[in-house]
């Protein structure tokens, strides 16, 4: 009954896409299951990309990354030495004020000064985090973009009908590998941001 089955879906493939010859090759390596043959990808085909697979192969995505990373910790570094710094001036006003080393009138005027230092340093540090977060919004729009791009120019070559792309909770449970384009794509794309560089 199964090899009737795979028979008669074999059949059924080969006699898809207007010349009546689909071209399938049998694998055993590539495929969930090795009786399932192997399609290879032509003009009008429906294809698929595997995007996650595309973006962590994606030598722009790293280079982005790592500069993204720097700034972040550039940033962190600079706010937790700002932090330090008024940590030791509250200490410092609060070791004077219980000597008594310093008037009520200039206690006053301290804190004040500390207090307002205090919601700068809340401030500086909203505005970075936000700062930073636009700038990852970029940057991943610039990595989609890219691969938008490539991908558009990429499909004028091949003609497909339709790139579908699936991520890890993608609604797409199987795809027949011969079908899978990400590959070709992670290739070009690598090789077109070199060139750019």
């Amino acid at each position: 009954m199964r090899k009737a089955y795979i028979f008669t879906l074999i059949v059924i493939l080969s006699s898809c896409g207007g010349n009546g010859s689909k071209n399938i090759e049998k694998t055993t390596s590539d495929s969930i299951n090795s009786s399932i043959p192997v399609l290879k990808a032509e003009k009008g085909d429906m294809v698929f990309v595997r995007m996650d697979s595309i973006i962590n192969s994606f030598d722009m995505y790293h280079d982005l990354r790592k500069i993204y990373e720097e700034d972040v910790t550039k940033a962190d570094t600079d706010l937790r030495t700002k932090a330090e710094s008024f940590r030791k001036e509250v200490a410092d006003f609060q070791e004077k004020t219980d000597k008594g080393l310093i008037t009520r009138s200039q206690a006053e005027q301290e804190q004040g000064r500390l207090l307002r230092r205090q919601q700068n340093l809340e401030e500086e540090q909203n505005r970075v985090r936000n700062e930073l977060g636009e700038k990852e919004v970029v940057l991943l729009n610039q990595i989609h973009n890219a691969i938008m791009v490539y991908v558009n120019r990429y499909n004028e070559e091949k003609g497909y009908s339709m790139i579908i792309s699936t991520s890890g909770t993608s609604s797409v449970l199987y795809g027949n590998p011969g079908l899978d384009i990400t590959g070709d794509i992670i290739k070009g794309i690598n090789e077109e941001y070199i060139k750019s560089r």
